[in-house]
């Protein structure tokens, strides 16, 4: 049996990290086998369902590199397709027509609860058809034993059929369900395991019934936990539960996401951090927990500083230069300069587009937002040193080196008495990387330039 798994997500918003996690365990488990990874957009809401929400779940799985076999299936052009089946299951008696009002249904489900009992329609056993009288479809299920599925992570589950209503197939506009579109979706594109959220396992009973009425195969089930929040809570935004594409905004690596994602029910976060590729020829579902896993930004932000740290350097300059908007070579050069310094304290790549201001801004103004009042002792050793400089021709780091420490020796100074308010001086927020790459990114004449211009604006 070759293995088939589909990603199947409503567009009707942003792909979230929780969605994003559902299509990565299929992905693995479909690559593991040498199977066929899929896509299917649930767009059959056309109320909620947009082509923004569409195209950002596009984006959002090809960020991440997670890529389906075969072109996407749109649920809303296989709805004939859908009522047919629904057609097919009233021929064979195991779906019927209800005419029941909405008073009359409400009645008959208060009665049902109250009793404990599932909800079944009297038109279930009444034959003929009211013409002109709006109707649903409606399975027939059984009415003793129980539903047991066997379900990959759950194990085996169960539940009494007198808790199983007769659900709607096909509502009174002709459209099918949820519970009716799935399955035959799933049945036309080939799905060998349904791979989701343990939020749909109740469902999966219902569907079950779907499959036997129709003398269909059933998939195997793996009902993977939610992600809740740090707190124990359901995922929310407070809790980082964001847009993918928020997260490669915010300076994430998609294998940062990816990696951490893997910890969240299937790896433990203290082994070393895998690549698709690795995962793929490891993945086994049967690992996966039972119990909901916790997002924790801080975790994210600690792998994906560990990917950055192993990044090729020459492409995190070019991604940069690309995200700063400036590829001029003189901010290139200096970026190269100092990359390994700024790599050591960052976490994101937006954290380095933030430590490279100092140095990529064109105007002093710009730079220099956090005025700092200098005292009279400051000023005058930054007047020194501004004055060493003049005339100076400095061409490289360990010059730059020299020069400053002797300008400390002459002066009969230490380091302490000038480190700050020079840092600041040329920075404008106190860069963490050391003095003297600072010295050697901006060279003599800008170095004097900063001075002057802090100088100049130096006023309570």
């Amino acid at each position: 049996m070759k293995v088939i798994t589909r990603f199947a997500p409503s567009p009707t918003g942003f792909l979230h990290i929780g969605g994003a996690r559902t299509a990565l365990f299929n992905y693995l488990f479909a690559k593991r086998f040498n199977g066929k990874f899929l896509l299917r957009i649930e767009d059959t809401d056309k109320k909620r369902s947009t082509n923004e929400a569409i195209e950002a779940i596009h984006q959002g799985l090809k960020w991440l590199n997670l890529i389906a076999d075969d072109k996407t299936v749109y649920q809303s052009k296989n709805i004939d397709n859908h009522k047919l089946i629904a057609e097919n299951l009233l021929k064979n008696g195991r779906a019927y027509k209800c005419y029941l009002s909405e008073e009359e249904q409400s009645e008959i489900r208060k009665n049902c609860l109250k009793n404990g009992l599932p909800f079944r329609s009297p038109w279930r056993e009444k034959k003929g058809i009211i013409e002109q009288l709006p109707y649903v479809v409606r399975i027939k299920m059984p009415n003793d034993g129980i539903t047991e599925i066997n379900d990959i992570v759950q194990g085996n589950v169960k539940v009494s059929n007198k808790q199983l209503d007769d659900f709607v197939l096909l509502r009174s506009n002709g459209l099918p369900t949820y519970m009716l579109a799935v399955v035959v979706d799933d049945h036309n594109m080939g799905i060998t395991h349904i791979i989701r959220g343990d939020d749909h396992l109740n469902n999966a009973f219902r569907q079950f019934w779907i499959y036997k009425a129709l003398d269909w195969s059933i998939p195997e089930f793996a009902h993977i936990p939610l992600i809740h929040g740090e707190d124990g809570a359901k995922l929310s935004k407070r809790h980082g539960a964001l847009g993918v594409q928020e997260y490669k905004e915010m300076g994430f690596f998609s294998k940062s996401v990816n990696s951490y994602l893997m910890n969240l029910g299937w790896r433990d976060s203290e082994k070393e951090l895998i690549d698709l590729d690795q995962a793929s020829k490891i993945f086994e579902i049967n690992q996966i927990g039972k119990s909901p896993s916790r997002f924790n930004i801080s975790k994210l932000k600690n792998i994906n500083s560990y990917f950055l740290k192993s990044e090729n350097k020459v492409s995190l300059i070019q991604l940069i230069l690309k995200r700063s908007n400036n590829s001029s070579s003189d901010f290139e050069g200096k970026l190269s300069k100092v990359i390994h310094s700024l790599i050591e304290r960052a976490e994101t790549v937006n954290d380095l587009i933030y430590a490279t201001n100092w140095f990529n801004g064109k105007e002093y103004e710009k730079i220099f937002q956090n005025k700092e009042i200098f005292k009279d002792e400051e000023i005058a050793l930054l007047i020194s040193f501004k004055e060493s400089l003049t005339n100076k021709i400095i061409d490289s780091k360990i010059e730059m080196e020299a020069h400053f420490n002797n300008w400390l020796s002459l002066k009969n100074i230490n380091f302490k008495h000038i480190g700050k308010p020079l840092r600041h001086c040329l920075t404008g927020k106190g860069s963490s990387i050391d003095l003297i790459s600072i010295l050697d990114v901006l060279g003599v004449e800008e170095i004097i330039n900063r001075i002057t211009y802090n100088l100049n604006n130096n006023k309570p």
